[in-house]
Formats: C-alpha cells, sequence, structure tokens
C-alpha cells in the first residue's frame, strides 16, 4: 500500500486539502471565493501545476467549499464530482446555512440566514454518486463514502492508509469535541459517525481546524452515544 500524500490549504478559515497518490493529484474542496492563488501557490511549491489536478471533490456544497470551483475547474479541466442529494444545488449555485446543533450555532444560523449570501458561481459536475465511488482510477488507494447530517449530501474520503478527509461532518474548532456546530439533520450525523467509525481511521482532516487523531474522535463520539461517559 502506498502511503496518500495530504497537503492542507487553508482558505479564508476552510480548509482544502490536495491529495497526492501513486498516479493522480486530487483536490478535495475549494474553499471560499477566492482561494485559487492559494491553492496555485502551494501546487507550485510541490513542483505541480493546476493542471496537474484530475478530480475534484466536492464534500458538500456551502460556500465556504465551494467559492473558489468554477475558477479552479476552469483553468484545471479536473471533472468534478459531488452526491447526488447537493449536484443541483451546485448547479443553481445557491446554497442555505446549515441548522445549529448548540445554542451559539443555532443563533448564528438563524442571521446567518436571514443576512448572509450563500451564493456562489455555479457548476456543472460531471460524476454524481450516491452511495460510494473507488478512486482507483483517479490514482488514489480508497474510495468516497456518503456521510449525511451536516448536509444530505455531505462526502468523506477514507483513505486505505488510515487517513480520513471528513469535511464538515468532524469539526475540530472547540477543546473537547469534534461535534460540528451546524448540521442539518444530526440523527442521520450520528449514523455516519458510526459509518466513519467502522473504518479505525488513524487521523481526520476536517474542513474546519487542524487534524487530530482517533482519541478524540473516541472521546466526542462515547460522549454522545454514552451522556454519562467522562
Amino acid at each position: 500500500m502506498m502511503k496518500t500524500r495530504i497537503i492542507k490549504v487553508p482558505i479564508m478559515g476552510s480548509n482544502a486539502y490536495l491529495l497526492k497518490g501513486k498516479g493522480g493529484l486530487i483536490l478535495v474542496d475549494t474553499g471560499q471565493k477566492g482561494g485559487t492563488a492559494r491553492i496555485k501557490k502551494t501546487l507550485t511549491d510541490l513542483g505541480q501545476a493546476i493542471t496537474d489536478i484530475d478530480l475534484i471533490i466536492i464534500t458538500h456544497v456551502h460556500y465556504d467549499h465551494v467559492g473558489s470551483l468554477a475558477q479552479i475547474k476552469k483553468e484545471s479541466s479536473a471533472e468534478v464530482i459531488v452526491h447526488e442529494a447537493e449536484a443541483d444545488l451546485l448547479r443553481s449555485g445557491s446554497c442555505g446555512f446549515p441548522k445549529g446543533t448548540m445554542a451559539f450555532s443555532r443563533a448564528l444560523s438563524g442571521l446567518a440566514n436571514r443576512f448572509m449570501d450563500g451564493s456562489f458561481e455555479p457548476v456543472e459536475p460531471e460524476i454524481v454518486i450516491d452511495t460510494s465511488f473507488d478512486l482507483e482510477e483517479f490514482g488514489l488507494e480508497g474510495e468516497i463514502v456518503h456521510t449525511p447530517g451536516h448536509t444530505e449530501g455531505s462526502l468523506s474520503v477514507i483513505l486505505d492508509d488510515g487517513n480520513c478527509i471528513v469535511g464538515d461532518t468532524l469539526f475540530n474548532v472547540l477543546p473537547r469535541s469534534v461535534y460540528p456546530p451546524f448540521a442539518n439533520k444530526e440523527s442521520r450525523l450520528m449514523e455516519s459517525w458510526k459509518k466513519i467509525r467502522e473504518y479505525d481511521c488513524k487521523k481526520y482532516y476536517p474542513g474546519h481546524g487542524r487534524k487530530f487523531g482517533r482519541d478524540k474522535f473516541e472521546k466526542s463520539f462515547k460522549k454522545l452515544i454514552y451522556p454519562s461517559f467522562r
């Protein structure tokens, strides 16, 4: 098994990731509008160009993850993959703000839906999936899996080497928890957590915050499933 190199590209509070495998280069998410230059600079530092990107995986269609997608797709000619539940959102260039899961985030969600513009330049995806997708044809050892909850079409990338890129299914912005402050359907989110847990990944790469290990995920999981756990 060849280890996939994961390069984080922070873009105005959101993370994009470049995945370099045995024979391909994949971009996961694109950050907010204006992030193209940052991604191109990272590629230059790696000795590569934007045209080397073969595939762009969209973990979910929110403006802070697809804001730069149209420009990057145009310059790279890469194919775009998205879940079928959010393909029409990507085509329309519009999305709402997700529901809050905590007191502060519920208030923030309400304000955001009233006053923030979540629009972005529309994009037509080449690949639309419903459950999972093997990445072997794009030179990586791993798969994309459906992990709904934050949004209906949320996706995660599970790599065979024990790493997992999770979009906003897991956050790492709080010191003792990786539970997302925003999710449209928390019951589905917990089912997705159970699915991710079955893969026994070693490292998790979220759409917001730093990567974290299995221990932090396990502690958050047990507190939610077993509230008396400490």
